[in-house]
């Protein structure tokens, strides 16, 4: 579309275009459309100069001179050629916006840059966000401890919360995890855990020192059991197991048979023989300095062992789980309570020993902290002369290892589960009795209590059954 610049005296710059006038879509006379450019201005002399020279370095060096006249002239031919490539399309008001988009093309420029730079800001800040709310399996970890703590997660098993000895197991267990990615620089996230983290960690377990005097150079070093680096693994697989059911992209190399907790020989536990626990019952506490609390803790444990409960059970009996019905005419009492670990409910008759306990707190068993039971029970166990060499097996880094003790330093307040269960065996009551009382659901898991030697065994048999006699 020819186009025509007109320059005023005072540099003002006009366009004049000859343009065809359209009246319903019919071309009608060519008239001329003069429009104003804004915020330019240029001299007719310096155009007229410019357009003077025919050698292009000469025209170079003159623009050179004349910066501003220069950014002027490039207006202006974005101008025309934007006029020609609008061709019959253009009429006043197309002519108007050519005008005003070309004069605020930098100013459009600048802006668009901040626009992209302001864009390019909220979404780093929104990747970073991403990536810091982003769940890892270290928050997970972490969270999974907290929901621990706080009840909001609870077993997968029984759907119950994890009691205090788990919950200090759990944390425990993972946190040797955290330490190992810490110790050996790498951090894990969920796809990571394959068979290769699962090595390396078991690894790591199996070198470490636990000894407690790692200071004295001529120190033993003692390293974790199998059993208990299995557990820790054991841990980790419940974690990734969770992470998993929660849609997070888990390896699931975790379910392969090569990653296992670690296999080790059963550990032997000890339990009290009758004419132990006779023995135990006897003992003199009363010149006994604190020998209120060696007696609570006795009979704390006594109610244990012939109840066959666990710890967390028995030793957090109320008034109201203590029962007494009529049994054809003679007072039945009996304990009833929701087993804390599983919830199931079991209801133990009371025996004349449990009763007689339970006749000295009118107003329930008091409690005791499981690591004070523990301590007092020893020492009544040493008192009573409960000190039959034991020998212990066990594992440690593959190895099956032998160790002795003194039968009373292995009394702990799950000696009186397994030893109930033990001695309502030896007494001839069906196993599938004493499942009522402990709560087992299956006999293999019940069998591990009763710790019978081979003699008891056969001498039990031969009271029981003519056969033998």
């Amino acid at each position: 579309m020819p186009c025509k610049f007109l320059f005023d005296k005072d540099g003002t710059v006009k366009i004049r275009v000859r343009m065809k006038r359209f009246i319903d879509g019919v071309p009608h006379e060519v008239v001329n459309q003069r429009q104003l450019i804004p915020n330019l201005k240029i001299t007719e002399a310096d155009w007229k100069k410019y357009h003077a020279y025919r050698n292009e370095n000469l025209r170079t060096e003159f623009l050179k001179d004349n910066e501003l006249f220069d950014k002027s002239l490039k207006m202006l031919d974005s101008i025309r050629s934007r006029v020609d490539q609008a061709g019959y399309d253009l009429n006043a008001q197309k002519l108007r916006e050519i005008i005003i988009e070309v004069v605020n093309e930098k100013e459009n420029e600048t802006l668009k840059k901040i626009e992209a730079e302001r864009k390019k800001e909220e979404e780093e800040k929104l990747e970073a966000k991403k990536r810091k709310n982003k769940m890892t399996l270290v928050k997970f970890i972490d969270q999974y401890i907290q929901d621990v703590k706080d009840g909001t997660r609870t077993t997968l098993a029984h759907g119950r919360t994890f009691v205090q000895g788990s919950r200090f197991s759990l944390t425990n267990s993972l946190g040797h995890f955290k330490e190992f990615m810490k110790d050996t620089g790498i951090t894990y996230d969920f796809q990571d855990v394959d068979l290769d983290c699962y090595v390396k960690y078991k690894a790591w377990l199996m070198a470490q020192d636990i000894s407690k005097d790692k200071e004295d150079p001529k120190h033993e070093p003692v390293h974790y059991a199998d059993n208990t680096i299995g557990g820790f693994i054991k841990k980790l697989k419940c974690v990734l197991r969770a992470a998993e059911s929660r849609g997070y992209p888990v390896n699931p190399a975790y379910k392969s048979t090569e990653f296992k907790a670690q296999s080790s020989i059963d550990v032997d536990t000890i339990y009290l023989t009758r004419e132990e626990v006779e023995r135990f019952e006897k003992v003199d506490l009363t010149q006994k300095e604190d020998g209120k609390n060696l007696e609570l803790a006795r009979d704390i444990f006594l109610v244990g062992v012939w109840t066959a409960q666990r710890v967390s059970d028995y030793n957090n009996l109320k008034p109201e789980n203590i029962k007494v019905v009529d049994n054809n005419g003679t007072p039945m009492t009996y304990i009833s309570i929701h087993q804390q670990k599983t919830g199931r409910l079991v209801e133990i008759p009371c025996n004349a020993k449990v009763r007689e306990i339970l006749n000295k707190y009118p107003k329930g068993l008091p409690h005791l902290s499981d690591q004070k039971i523990n301590k007092y029970i020893k020492d009544i166990g040493k008192m009573a002369k409960i000190d039959e060499v034991v020998e212990v097996k066990g594992s440690r880094g593959g190895q099956v290892i032998k160790e002795y003790y003194k039968k009373y330093d292995l009394i702990c307040t799950h000696t009186a589960r397994r030893t109930g269960a033990t001695l309502m065996y030896l007494d001839g009551i069906a196993i599938y009795d004493i499942m009522k009382v402990t709560g087992h659901k299956s006999v293999t898991t019940l069998e591990k209590y009763i710790r019978a030697d081979k003699l008891e065994v056969a001498q039990k048999l031969v009271l029981q059954y003519d056969y033998f006699k």
